[in-house]
Formats: structure tokens, C-alpha cells, sequence
């Protein structure tokens, strides 16, 4: 009988000398990554000053830290033709949750939040001209800072003498009655964050004012309107409940407008029932914002709508993008982002462009688009892009590749020739990876579509240099979660190790995934547990028939709805592989309804209505079809050597159903099975301590059940 390993403690390995695979991830961890770019005034034509934000691992203080750092570059060429280009060294942001600076250039707003024995406390900090001017304590004005993507922001207005954030309203007194009316918080990522505010800051008088709630909505983006005269923002549906909004865009929405005092609130984007990242053009004369259905997938490809303040009338720009066609913008398969970036607009011989990053297949591109004629253009070809921010007819983008971490690029528009902008690119910043440089020369990379009548099962193939002729490499197959996320040619420590230590890895985007137009997203709702895993079989099957790896070592290796797939691979193909790894994986739909945080996944993923205003209750019909295609079907047929890595503080896979799969398999006693959880750690298992400890146990796991 196989012995069974059970680790449900947090495991350090301060003592013990690293591994190499591990030495490896954490040099790879070192790299700094952008976050922020964003170009400043300056009193000189010939020069551009670019303040940027990178992110920094410190693998001693289990901390990501922020840290900012200023850029100058030369508009003069050098003798070569090259822009000449200074750097100056990094300043460590503390414990500074948000900045930004003014339009002039002169000011800074800094939000701080510093922790003690005591406890938080949080200040705003107004900077001119290099002095700290004023400093506000408003902790007993409002709760945390909202600093994320889909309700954070801080924002000045044009004339500097206001400023607008979100953060969490004041907690009620103990005396107050009210304190034990249950109220939900937004899910994943916003553990005890439930009851966002507006907060309206006056430079002059140093004031924090927090506008009053707003019936059925939770505010968002907030930003300064026209003029400054009003505020626009993202308003949340809160009724009958708050759903998890992190990574869902597919929630009832709208874009508003108030005056600044929170009065006279307007509904804009009425002409949907969903609308996110609102963004003043540069004329403030119209705004534009990203649309798509409510309910159904997380995740939809979507529209680009511009709302006039004159005509007050909303008109579509890009439309939803069923089937990518040759005959329209090349292929272009739809936008799929988020959020617009902040500083996205560009004038070009009077003809004004929003620039946006979106997936393209496996690809992560730059857009423009021509707001007057909606038509798209692709920026860029190769690598992966992300926007960071645009000035006059400056870009700034951080760019990078499977093997090779982003560097900062400045783009130069040079003109525009039949409606698209011609771009000079010039690397202008990139990190110090001279260390971990031998480690990302031992693998190559390739995208692989290879089935002809599947257009939308694409693969990126990672594979290790220098593999002898007469041996094959282990195969680890990694499906993305979502399921309507996607792969893309962006680097991963995770996988840039794995292929550096031998492994042939390959990521698949199977049917579903975003980027290939909305057919392919649709094409998977009801099929789940079905379609996705004989896709991703099949590619797996397809690299033992090309002869390409070890048919006796292949792991798959799979989070979120990764995990879903994996655990439904070992369940119906229990003798093709020889281990399964999974991060927090989805094992029993139905067991997941009462306790995450988007419970109309659970519905909508396999074809069940669900209403987001009239949430249904879980029949027992509909419990049936959820096990039914959940990996817990098979769960008896399991007999491959499977590790388990959970986070404690899971709100969208609550780690339940893993410890569920783990106390049933521990109790069958047939099948080696191990678990990590890590505390303190929700979905994406992204703290240091879960990024390392999960890679170690992961490695180790590797090199005991495939060989490497």
C-alpha cells in the first residue's frame, strides 16, 4: 500500500540549503516587474522625464514592495541614432497605498497607510515641489483605501485643488445597533472591504469629505467630470447581494454622474446593463467605457461605447467580436481587458485614438482605435505588451516574451499613414537579469495550433535546450483556470524553472479561452467537464504520437479551473499520467454554491439560469448536473500520486471541497496523495511564502514521481 503523506501545516525551509530548482525560482524572483509609468511635465521640448512604479519580491521580509524611480530621456539622437537616456536609483514606497501627481507636475497626493502594535493608521500627505506641505490623518474619517483595479483610484482634478479616492466607510460604534446588520463583502481579494465611499479631498483647506451612500450601488473608478464640475464613476449593483467582482466583468454596472457633493446622480451607460472604466478624452467633451452582458461567463469579450455630455447619447465604437475575419481589422478576435489605463488617449493630425493592451490569441498586443470610425489597429507584433500610459505622441509600454522579462518601451509616433499610426519603439528601461540570463538561454518557446479544424485549441510549447537524442523529456501539462482566461507569451517564473530544470511544459488554451473571439467562449457554457478536457488530452496525446517526450512521465499541473481539469484528466485517464498537481482546484461545483464568492459560476458554466437580481436557490436537479461534470464523479477511479496546494483564506474556491477530495482519497488509502495550505493566502496563492514553499513542495514532488 502506498504511503500516504499529509502536510497540512506551513512549511519553512530556512535551515535547510535550497535545491537548485528552488536557488532557480528565487533569482528569477528578484527580477523587478512594472507596474506604473507615467510622463511629466518638463520646462525643455527635447526632453521627456517618466516617473515609473516597479514591483520588487523581498524573499527576507516575505514582502512585495513598491518601489518608484524617475527616468529622463534625450529626444536628441546620439552619433548612432540612439536616444540618450538617464536613470535615477529606486526609492522604496513604504507604506504609501496610492500617489499620484498633479497635471502641472508640481504637486504630489500621497494616500499612506502605516501599521503598528496599535494598529492602522492612515494619512493623506499633499508634496509641492519637493516639501511636504500638509499632512491629514484620516483614520477616524473612512476604513482602508481601496487600491485595486476594479473600485480603487486616486485621481486630481484639473485645476489641482481637489482630489477624489474610494475607501471603505467608517465602522459603526459598538453602541450602534446596526453594527450586527450582516453585510457581504466584494469576495476574493477584499477580505472585510464591503462599503466603499467616495472621498472628496480639498487641497486648499486640507479636508477629507466622504459623500453620502448611494442607494443600491457601491461606487467605484472614480474620477473628476467636465470642468471638474462633477464626479464620474463605476456604480456596483449591491442588491440583493455584492458578488465577487475580481477578475468578473460580468456584473451589473453602470458609469454615473454626481455632483460633488454626491447630489443630482445620473445613470449614463442606461443603454446597458453593464459598463466599467469610465475615461474622460482629452477635450472632456465624451467619455468612453468598456461594456458587455451580465451573467453567463466571467470573462466576455467586449465593446467600447463613447458617451457625449452634449447629445447625453451613448454610441457603440467597437462591437462584441463573435468571429475573428480577415475582412475585419485582420482578424482582430474582439477587445478583452479590464480596465482602460488612465492616460490613454492620443490626437494625431486631429484624429483622436484610445490605446488599450488586449489578448489576441495567445497574445498580449496594443491597440488603437480611432474613436470617430471604430477602426482597430495592432500596434505590435510579437512578445507581450501591456499599456502603461500615452502623452502627445509618446507611448510608454513595458514589453516582454515567454523567456524574457518586460523592459520599458517608449513609443514615438512618428505619423499616421491610411489611418494607422506609424510607431518608432526604443527600449528606454529594462532590469539587471545578467544572473538569471544562463537560466532563460536553456529553453525555447513556440505556439502551436495543432489540430486544422479546432481554430481554437492553441498551445505555447516550452522546451528545454539541449535534450540528448536518445532520451525524452518529462511532459507537465498546465491548462490555464478561468476557464476564460488565457495563456499568453508572458513570461512565468513558475514555468521558466520548470523548463530550465528539463521539463517539456506545455500550456494550453483550449476552447473557451479569451482572446479567440466570443464563438469560442460560448462554445464552452454547458460543456464544462467535458470539451475542455478532451481538448487538453488530446494535446497531451498529441506530443506522446509526435514522439516529443517520456510517455511514462507526464504530470499534469492545473489552478482554479486548471484544477478542475486535472482532477477530471486522473479521473477518466488514470493510467496516463503518473502525477497531478492542484492549486486550489474547483472538485465539486455543487458543494461550492453556498460558500464562494461568485456562486453563478456555478450555474452559468454548465447552462443553469441564474438571475444576479433574483438569485435561485440550488435544486436538487441542478446539484445533480453540477456533480455530474465535477472531477468528484470520478474521484473513485483516482489512482495517480496527486499534491494538493490550498490557500486558508480561498473566497472564490473555498478550500473545502480539496480537503474534501483529500480526507476521502487519505481515508480510501489507496492512493498517495499530499496537501499544503497556506495561511494567509487566498486564490492565487500569490504571497511569497505560498510562491516559494508551493514551488519547493512542487519540485520535489516533480523529481520524486517524473524524474527531474
Amino acid at each position: 500500500m502506498p504511503q500516504i503523506h499529509v502536510e497540512s501545516e506551513e512549511v519553512t525551509n530556512d535551515e535547510k540549503e535550497d535545491s537548485v530548482a528552488l536557488k532557480t525560482l528565487k533569482a528569477l524572483a528578484k527580477i523587478p516587474t512594472y507596474l506604473s509609468a507615467r510622463f511629466l511635465p518638463t520646462s525643455s521640448s527635447s526632453l521627456l522625464s517618466i516617473h515609473i512604479t516597479l514591483s520588487q519580491r523581498d524573499l527576507v521580509r516575505k514582502l512585495k514592495r513598491a518601489v518608484a524611480k524617475q527616468l529622463v530621456v534625450s529626444l536628441q539622437k546620439d552619433g548612432n541614432g540612439k536616444s540618450i537616456f538617464s536613470s535615477f536609483l529606486p526609492i522604496d514606497l513604504g507604506d504609501v497605498a496610492l500617489q499620484t501627481i498633479s497635471p502641472s507636475g508640481n504637486q504630489l497626493l500621497v494616500l499612506r497607510a502605516v501599521s503598528n502594535e496599535k494598529g492602522k493608521k492612515r494619512f493623506v500627505e499633499t508634496w509641492k515641489l519637493g516639501a511636504l506641505i500638509n499632512v491629514l490623518d484620516v483614520t477616524d474619517v473612512h476604513g482602508e483605501f481601496y487600491t485595486d483595479d476594479e473600485i480603487g483610484g486616486l485621481y486630481w482634478s484639473k485645476d489641482e485643488q481637489k482630489a477624489v479616492y474610494v475607501a471603505e466607510q467608517k465602522a459603526l460604534e459598538d453602541s450602534d445597533e446596526r453594527k450586527f446588520d450582516y453585510s457581504p463583502s466584494w469576495g476574493e481579494r477584499f477580505n472585510n472591504k464591503r462599503a466603499p465611499s467616495i472621498v472628496v479631498f480639498d487641497i486648499s483647506t486640507n479636508e477629507a469629505k466622504v459623500l453620502p451612500n448611494f442607494e443600491k450601488i457601491d461606487p467605484g473608478q472614480v474620477q473628476f467630470g467636465p470642468e471638474d464640475k462633477s464626479l464620474i464613476f463605476t456604480g456596483y449593483s449591491n442588491e440583493p447581494r455584492r458578488y465577487g467582482i475580481a477578475s468578473c466583468i460580468n456584473r451589473l454596472a453602470g458609469i454615473y454622474q454626481c455632483q460633488l457633493d454626491g447630489s443630482n446622480l445620473e445613470h449614463l451607460s442606461n443603454n446597458v446593463e453593464h459598463a466599467r472604466s469610465p475615461r474622460l478624452n482629452l477635450s472632456g467633451n465624451c467619455l468612453v467605457y468598456l461594456s458587455n452582458p451580465t451573467g453567463g461567463p466571467h470573462f466576455w469579450c467586449s465593446e467600447l461605447y463613447e458617451y457625449s455630455f452634449s447629445s447625453k447619447q451613448n454610441r457603440l465604437i467597437v462591437p462584441i467580436v463573435h468571429s475573428p475575419s480577415p475582412s475585419f481589422h485582420n482578424n482582430f478576435p474582439g477587445i478583452y481587458n479590464k480596465v482602460i489605463p488612465s492616460n490613454a488617449f492620443i490626437t494625431i493630425d486631429g484624429v483622436e485614438f484610445i490605446l488599450m493592451r488586449s489578448n489576441w490569441r495567445s497574445q498580449e498586443v496594443l491597440l488603437a482605435i480611432n474613436l470617430s470610425t471604430g477602426k482597430v489597429q495592432q500596434l505590435t507584433t510579437t512578445g507581450s505588451w501591456n499599456l502603461l500610459s500615452s502623452w502627445d505622441k509618446y507611448i510608454l509600454a513595458s514589453q516582454g516574451s515567454t523567456f524574457e522579462f518586460h523592459k520599458l518601451q517608449l513609443g514615438v509616433i512618428t505619423g499616421c499613414h491610411e489611418d494607422n499610426l506609424v510607431v518608432d519603439w526604443t527600449v528606454v528601461d529594462q532590469p539587471d537579469v545578467e544572473e538569471v540570463a544562463p537560466t532563460l538561454s536553456k529553453s525555447t518557446w513556440s505556439i502551436l495550433r495543432p489540430f486544422e479544424n479546432n481554430p481554437y485549441l492553441e498551445l505555447i510549447v516550452y522546451k528545454p535546450k539541449g535534450v540528448p537524442s536518445d532520451k525524452k523529456p518529462p511532459l507537465i501539462v498546465i491548462p490555464h483556470g478561468g476557464p476564460h482566461s488565457a495563456y499568453t507569451t508572458n513570461i512565468s517564473l513558475t514555468i521558466s524553472t520548470l523548463v530550465s530544470l528539463g521539463y517539456f511544459v506545455v500550456g494550453v488554451n483550449y476552447t473557451g479561452s479569451a482572446g479567440f473571439g466570443q464563438n469560442s467562449i460560448d462554445k464552452l457554457i454547458g460543456n464544462i467537464g467535458n470539451l475542455e478536457i478532451e481538448e487538453v488530452q488530446a494535446a497531451a496525446q498529441y506530443f506522446v504520437d509526435q514522439h516529443e517526450v517520456d510517455p511514462d512521465m507526464i504530470t499534469v499541473m492545473g489552478g482554479s479551473h486548471g484544477g478542475f481539469i486535472s482532477g477530471h484528466l486522473i479521473g477518466k485517464y488514470p493510467d496516463f499520467y503518473k502525477s497531478c498537481i492542484m492549486l486550489n482546484p474547483v472538485l465539486n461545483i455543487g458543494g461550492m454554491v453556498a460558500v464562494t464568492d461568485i456562486p453563478d459560476w456555478c450555474f452559468a458554466e454548465l447552462g443553469l439560469p441564474y438571475s444576479l437580481s433574483k438569485p435561485p436557490i440550488l435544486k436538487p436537479s441542478d446539484y445533480t448536473k453540477m456533480y455530474e461534470n465535477s472531477p468528484i464523479s470520478n474521484i473513485d477511479k483516482v489512482k495517480t500520486p496527486t499534491l494538493l496546494l490550498l490557500g486558508e483564506n480561498d473566497k472564490r474556491v473555498p478550500h473545502v471541497d480539496g480537503l474534501a477530495w483529500w480526507y476521502y482519497l487519505k481515508g480510501q488509502g489507496k492512493v498517495e496523495i499530499h496537501c499544503k495550505m497556506f495561511k494567509e493566502t487566498g486564490h492565487s496563492l500569490d504571497s511569497i511564502e505560498a510562491e516559494i514553499q508551493g514551488f519547493d513542495a512542487i519540485t520535489k514532488f516533480l523529481k520524486d514521481k517524473i524524474g527531474l
